[in-house]
């Protein structure tokens, strides 16, 4: 029986996986900042809706929109309240009403989210009002982060072991 010649896979292959260890690290360092870290906004509510009609087909309850006055993007946050949801840590956004002023704390966009609704902040990290926390992000960036970098880590290791037995070059 012939032998089947290896597949030349392993430098693109590698290169993904160290992109994916990349964006892990990313992640799990974004989930590990202090709120002072992040970019900040000040401002009164003009609007508040937990049922943003435009979108509700994926809302379900689980996301609340928030807009500033002066600020161009509507603040979407996600608060998960079904079981398996990476949920906030602490969230009391349903006390806000328009006409408070709060101060949102954001992050930058991913790459991945760079591409999507454009109308929409996706990225807040903490909410206060008048110095209380009313919404403190949840552990999904750091965690994900840490399974990105281990899957990543795997892939590279599996590609190793395929190129020394020969399996691909």
């Amino acid at each position: 029986m012939a032998r089947k010649e290896p597949k030349e896979i392993f430098f693109k292959s590698l290169v993904s996986a160290i992109v994916i260890i990349a964006f892990g690290s990313y992640l799990s360092i974004r989930g590990s900042k202090e709120k002072t870290e992040f970019e900040s906004v000040t401002g009164r509510i003009d609007y508040f809706d937990k049922t943003f009609q435009e979108i509700n087909y994926r809302n379900k309850g689980n996301h609340r929109f928030i807009h500033i006055e002066d600020y161009p993007l509507v603040f979407d946050v996600f608060v998960g309240k079904e079981t398996g949801d990476f949920s906030p840590e602490f969230e009391q956004l349903d006390k806000l009403k328009v006409g408070d002023e709060i101060t949102v704390y954001h992050a930058d966009e991913t790459p991945l989210q760079r591409n999507s609704d454009l109308r929409f902040n996706k990225t807040v990290q903490f909410i206060d009002k008048g110095g209380e926390a009313y919404f403190i992000r949840g552990s999904k960036d750091k965690y994900g982060g840490y399974a990105l970098c281990g899957i990543g880590f795997v892939l590279g290791c599996a590609l190793l072991f395929l190129k020394r037995t020969g399996k691909i070059k």
